[in-house]
């Protein structure tokens, strides 16, 4: 979330993997793609303050699955996503190191 806040593009683009998928039906009726993604990273995207209140990290072989409490003060299009969620990330390792390859999205507060 450091390099997304910093909107860090270079670092986003060495971690999240091709075919990435974020869902978050809150936003978006329909999981976003990478490239959805990245561009509200890019342009629409503010965040202003962010914690992860908790995590868990599952690791199977080269897969890890990480559930997370995440708070964040932020905003997106003019939309207040100031909130606490439930995040669950999905990470891959392959020829590129460990990359997020989805992430599900789920209001908690």
């Amino acid at each position: 979330m450091s390099a997304m806040q910093a909107r860090d593009m270079e670092r986003l683009e060495e971690l999240v993997a091709d075919g990435f998928r974020f869902t978050a039906i809150h936003l978006y009726p329909e999981p976003m793609t990478r490239e959805q993604w990245i561009e509200a990273a890019r342009e629409g995207y503010t965040i202003t303050s962010f914690a992860f209140e908790t995590m868990e990290i599952d690791v199977f072989g080269d897969t890890a699955v990480i559930h997370s409490r995440y708070s964040q003060v932020a905003n997106w299009d003019q939309n207040n996503l100031s909130n606490v969620y439930r995040l669950t990330d999905v990470w891959a390792r392959g020829v590129k190191g460990w990359q997020v390859v989805a992430r599900h999205s789920s209001i908690l507060g």
